[in-house]
């Protein structure tokens, strides 16, 4: 399964989100410079080869990216991005990193931004 929809589909299963919205690889043209609603958009970073034998390789760390718009009048999003990590570490994810919070110049939304990686071996 691609990276991008396996952590689609966490997100949308998370409780308590306050997200609007989950969408993978683009936004639409109508959320971009929508700031009533709080969306995430998750990209790939890429896919390393990993556990090489026979002439090969055997697995994959793949990595994504979760970008987070939050709206104009939310509430502090420290707790929902605490329960993000948990949620990704505990589906046997990696977090990478945690880019901190940025204010879109455009929208004025504060935004959050991670990376996370999966390993998959091959069946």
């Amino acid at each position: 399964m691609l990276a991008v929809l396996r952590a689609q589909n966490l997100l949308m299963g998370m409780k308590d989100s306050v997200l609007d919205e989950v969408y993978t690889n683009n936004l639409p043209a109508e959320e971009v410079d929508d700031s009533t609603r709080s969306v995430a958009l998750i990209t790939d970073v890429r896919s390393d080869l990993a556990l090489p034998g026979n002439d090969d390789f055997h697995a994959q760390n793949k990595e994504i990216e979760v970008q987070i718009y939050y709206k104009l009048d939310g509430d502090d999003p420290d707790e929902f991005e605490t329960k993000l990590k948990h949620l990704f570490i505990q589906n046997e994810w990696s977090m990478i990193d945690d880019r901190g919070h940025t204010v879109d110049p455009e929208t004025q939304q504060l935004t959050a931004t991670f990376y996370f990686v999966f390993f998959e071996i091959e069946n």
